[in-house]
This record gives C-alpha cells, structure tokens and sequence, in this order.
C-alpha cells in the first residue's frame, strides 16, 4: 500500500464516515451528481473499461488481496518483537484508510445514485392502481404475452452471453431519454469474470460493478434470461440504483427491442408479479403457462438449483440485504418485488 501521513489517513476516515452517516440531500445529489458528474464520468470510464478484455474488477481485486497480505507480512516482519503489536496497529490503520478510499471511490464512481429521489416521485404515478385484483391481472397478462411472443423469440434467437444487443442498447437509451437522463449512457460489454463460482453458488443473475462501471454477468444464464438481465444492469448504469428500479427500467426497455428481448421482459414480469400472489392464486395463474414458457422458466429454475451453496446464498444476499440499507435503501433484498408496484402505479403496461 502507498505511504499516507497518519493526519491525512484520520481525514479520509472521517471523511467516509460523515457521508456514511451525513449522506447529502436528494436534491443536491440529483442536481450535481445524476445530471452533473455521473453521466459524464459514466460515458469515459465505461468506454475506457469496455476497450479491456477481461474484467477490470477481477484484476483489482486480486491486487487489492495481495497489497492487503504483503503490507500486513511486510509491517510485522519487520517490526522488532515488542513492536508487534504497533506494527499491527500501523497495517490496521492502513486497511481502514484503504477500505474508506474504495467507499468514497464507490459514492464518486456510482453509490451516490442511491441517494436520488424516487422514480414514483420523478414519473407520474397513481398508488390507487396497485391493488391484490391488478396484482394477478399483472401476471395473466404477463404470462399471455410470453405465450404468444415464445415462437417468434426462439426463431429470433437469444443473444450469446458476452454479446451487445444493438437493439436492446437502442431501446434503452430510448428509454433513459424518455426519463430525463442528460445524456446517453455509453452501455458496457458483458463480461464474465473470476467471481463466476460465487455467481453460482450464491444464485447471482450478473452486477454492475460500481468502481469501474463495468457489466459483469453469470455465464449459466439460459438465453430467456439474458436480455431482460443486460437491460436491468444497464439501468444501473444510467443511475438506477436501487433494484426495483433498474428492474422496471430494464423491461421496458426490453419489451421494445425485439421479439427475444420483448419475451424475455414478460418472463421477468411474469415472475416477478408471481411471487406476490398468494400460493393457491400463484397455482391457478401458473396453468396459463404454455408448454414453452413452461419449459423455459422450469430451466430458469434447474439454473438456480444447480451448483447452489445454501450457506453461500444466505450469506451472500444477507450482506447484500445489509448494504442496501446502509444506502437508504429501508427494504433491502425484498426492494426487488417493487418492481411491480412501479409497472402499476404508472399505468406503463395498461391494457
């Protein structure tokens, strides 16, 4: 690790503490940040990582475990025996100052999206319309659309697992416009990456990478599932943060890119309205399923079954569930279901 002055490492501590505690207001952070720093930081450092083979991410993260190792060898070996323990403290102060940059650099990069108003506020958006009646209705609609755009979908093809869909990057940037977004978001390339055994065992779909602005996806995904993904990880990108959102952004933009990304979209819809019926409702509406929508969310599922490490997924999305509330983000993991009051409180997919 680089040499930092033990008044600039306090200052920097400090400094992540108080925006840990102290975040700034929607407003300012709307302003400067989302219409101001983001986008243009977002259009040179994604196309700066897109231009790399590999995942950025992957290679910093193994630099950053052996700087973490060779300082810590490095400070108590050669410390003299009584000074161990001062040693000790010098590479623990050393760490914390390392670990407050990566914040500060994930606030920057990225982590202050979580700080802008809600998409209900910036759309409009009727509370009425979310009702348990609307809720099924959702889901039988979802799921007649995935029955009649199944067909057209396989004959059309699913885009591989590293590839840019042109049209879904079309509809997205269609879409973000549509939304107020100052400028075009620079969309990344789908990369795989070292942490595809952790994707796996914890049941991971993909993740935007906040440091570098770069896409990462799980390469088990079956083709059904990678547009209505690429689309939602891409919402990140434009300043989506908090899960609901890029969801709801993502199948929209989807559900006009083409017959395999508009397919892909209402399995997502489908499944994500699904899971707030009530079990004996969820067993009625899931007999609307045609045999190729059913076969295609059952591989969905076999996916998720497969190479699953029960004490890796629960610790996975615990973390993950702790630091979507860190952020402001009250419901953590169970945000995600938001999604469907977000298709019906606008009224975007009315019959």
């Amino acid at each position: 690790m680089i040499s930092i002055p033990r008044a600039l490492q306090l200052i920097i501590i400090a400094a992540a503490a108080a925006l840990a505690l102290f975040p700034p207001g929607e407003a300012a952070v709307e302003r400067l940040f989302a219409r101001g720093w983001y986008p243009v930081l977002q259009a040179n450092l994604t196309a700066l990582t897109n231009r790399v083979p590999v995942a950025v991410f992957d290679l910093a993260l193994v630099l950053a475990i052996v700087a973490v190792i060779a300082t810590w060898t490095r400070l108590l070996r050669r410390a003299k025996k009584k000074q161990k323990l001062r040693a000790a403290g010098r590479a623990l102060l050393g760490t914390i100052t390392a670990g407050a940059v990566v914040y500060l650099w994930f606030l920057a990069a990225w982590g202050l999206n979580y700080a802008r108003p809600l998409l209900e506020t910036q759309v409009p958006f009727d509370a009425s319309r979310i009702t348990p009646q609307a809720v099924r209705a959702l889901a039988e609609h979802a799921i007649e659309q995935a029955n009649r755009t199944h067909a057209a979908a396989h004959a059309a093809g699913f885009p591989a697992i590293d590839e840019t869909p042109r049209a879904l990057v079309t509809a997205l940037q269609e879409v973000e416009r549509e939304l107020g977004r100052p400028r075009t978001t620079v969309m990344a390339t789908p990369k795989r990456s070292l942490l595809s055994p952790f994707f796996r065992a914890s049941g991971v779909s993909g993740m935007l990478v906040p440091f570098f602005l770069e896409t990462l996806v799980n390469p088990d995904l079956t083709g059904p599932e990678r547009p209505a993904l690429l689309a939602h990880e891409w919402a990140h990108l434009s300043g989506y943060a908090p899960e609901a959102e890029a969801s709801f952004v993502g199948v929209l933009a989807a559900l006009r890119a083409g017959p395999a990304a508009e397919y892909s979209a209402w399995l997502e819809i489908f499944t994500e309205a699904l899971n707030q019926l009530q079990a004996p409702t969820q067993q009625v509406v899931l007999k609307m399923a045609g045999p190729g929508p059913r076969q295609d969310l059952q591989a969905i599922r076999d996916r998720l079954r497969q190479g699953r490490v029960a004490v890796v997924d629960r610790a996975a999305w615990a973390t993950y569930d702790q630091m979507l509330k860190s952020q402001g983000v009250e419901e953590g993991v169970a945000s995600y279901s938001r999604v469907v009051q977000l298709l019906l409180g606008t009224g975007v997919l009315a019959q």
